[in-house]
């Protein structure tokens, strides 16, 4: 289990432009299908992606 965190005021906040794809990942049969979300910086590097398996943790 996560610890829980205390709220905190941003110390910055900015507008980025990034790339974002969604794509299938996984077979059907022993990985489930599901669809992935990745976010990519506009020089090619990811940044996170959002899988449906993982919960709410990014990689």
């Amino acid at each position: 289990m996560r610890k829980p965190v205390d709220a905190e005021t941003p110390r910055s906040v900015k507008f980025v432009e990034v790339i974002e794809t969604q794509t299938g990942r996984g077979n059907g049969v022993d990985n489930a299908f599901r669809i992935v979300t990745q976010y990519w910086s506009k020089e090619g590097k990811l940044l996170g992606e959002i899988d449906p398996l993982d919960g709410d943790k990014n990689k």
